[in-house]
């Protein structure tokens, strides 16, 4: 912990830059912040990369820093909301999956065999132009069911870091296939592995 007195003093030599100060910032902090998002997450990764990307902005953006309050409160704030703000991304992105899969139900049941055959090629050809760690993490998860904490564990990443390769793939696999006109393509794959 940094004594209040010498907070002041601490915050202003970093935003001269001075790297020695950033790190005892990062060094009294670092291990309580990941501890508190841990508390709130029950992921260490994840609480690892939130922690990790808010003292780097912090050093980052130290030129305009402006701390209102002390820099103890300031922190935790600081990675609480951008926990929240996570929390919220990944709300949103189950939501999506849920509505995708709806269409896809419905889609489905409207499709010739010989276009399900089409698409179910391009779709294969479009997961194989995948990085291979995002293929991977999309096999996983579409293809094999995991869900995402299990993939975070198997892969040695955040779950925030899978859902993160998971909006990409999907994004890219969607411009590939838009040519077809196929909103829901992931479940005709999973559909035709189940069958």
């Amino acid at each position: 912990m940094i004594l209040k007195a010498d907070c002041e003093d601490i915050i202003n030599d970093i935003k001269k830059g001075n790297k020695k100060a950033f790190s005892q910032v990062y060094n009294a902090y670092s291990d309580k912040l990941c501890k508190y998002i841990y508390s709130l997450s029950s992921d260490y990764k994840q609480a690892e990369d939130i922690v990790q990307d808010t003292l780097l902005d912090i050093w980052i953006k130290r030129e305009n820093l402006n701390i209102n309050t002390s820099l103890n409160n300031y922190l935790y704030r600081s990675v609480h909301n951008k926990f929240i703000n996570q929390y919220k991304k990944s709300i949103r992105y189950k939501t999506l999956i849920d509505e995708l899969r709806l269409e896809a139900i419905v889609e489905l049941e409207e499709l010739t065999e010989t276009h399900k055959e089409i698409r179910l090629t391009a779709l294969e050809k479009a997961i194989e132009q995948l990085p291979e760690k995002r293929r991977k993490v999309f096999k996983l998860s579409k293809l094999l069911n995991y869900k995402y904490k299990e993939i975070a564990v198997m892969c040695n990443i955040s779950e925030n870091t899978v859902e993160s390769q998971m909006r990409k793939a999907m994004i890219f696999i969607r411009k590939q296939m838009s040519d077809l006109k196929f909103i829901s393509i992931i479940f005709v794959l999973q559909a035709h592995i189940l069958t």
